[in-house]
């Protein structure tokens, strides 16, 4: 190789490594319309259908449908229906909370402008750990545990206060009567005037009655 041949290699490699980057991006804007243009070619499908829980007839709301990696979805309502437009060749998820996930595929060569189904979910339940409500063994620990409970002195004070008999007394009378105690009353003293528009009618006066009373018991009548 003469020294001619050295010098026209040396200048053809800068733009061999110019030319590679825009052969690329040339392949690129070729290929986008095509691409584009097979986006274009896919069918849109309004997919419509009905959610229920396995073999029965009861809808699921609140399931999420849509396709992955895409703008396309909606979830079903309260009764369980529901309608998204969709792509012919999608893989469209139905998803819920205590249902297992299910895909369904509308084909690629499908030619009509809908698709309806009944998807039937199946239940996933979910097991939770166990929970000890209750940490003590027996009654006689709980017992135990709450005699050893030891209060500060504000809350003990608070306590001793709240269970004092005369404040309780008064709690009592002072605090109102509910709708049951209300009505009771109403009935008690109902009754009482029912009685004393008795004894009036009769000609017996009420305040006699305990004097009557006595005299029954000490056989007053009796002796006469």
């Amino acid at each position: 190789m003469d020294f001619s041949e050295y010098t026209f290699l040396l200048r053809a490699q800068p733009l061999k490594r110019l030319l590679l980057p825009l052969l690329g991006l040339l392949l690129l804007l070729v290929s986008a319309p095509e691409q584009a243009a097979a986006q274009q070619q896919k069918r849109v499908v309004q997919l419509s259908g009905f959610v229920a829980t396995g073999d029965s007839l009861y809808g699921v709301t609140g399931v999420s449908i849509f396709v992955p990696g895409s703008s396309r979805g909606t979830q079903s309502n309260e009764y369980g229906f529901f309608s998204v437009p969709v792509l012919a060749g999608d893989s469209v998820l139905f998803s819920a909370i205590g249902f297992k996930r299910q895909y369904l595929i509308i084909p690629k060569t499908y030619s009509s402008q809908s698709y309806s189904i009944i998807m039937q979910l199946q239940e996933d339940p979910t097991e939770l750990p166990t929970v000890d409500v209750f940490p003590w063994a027996t009654e006689r620990d709980f017992r135990e545990a709450v005699a050893n409970v030891k209060l500060p002195d504000e809350g003990r004070a608070i306590a001793m206060r709240n269970l004092d008999p005369e404040r309780l007394e008064e709690l009592f009378k002072s605090t109102p009567m509910d709708g049951s105690g209300n009505f009771k009353h109403s009935m008690q003293q109902q009754r009482q005037l029912q009685q004393n528009r008795y004894m009036i009618q009769t000609g017996i006066s009420p305040f006699a009655i305990p004097a009557l009373i006595k005299s029954i018991i000490n056989g007053d009548f009796k002796q006469k």
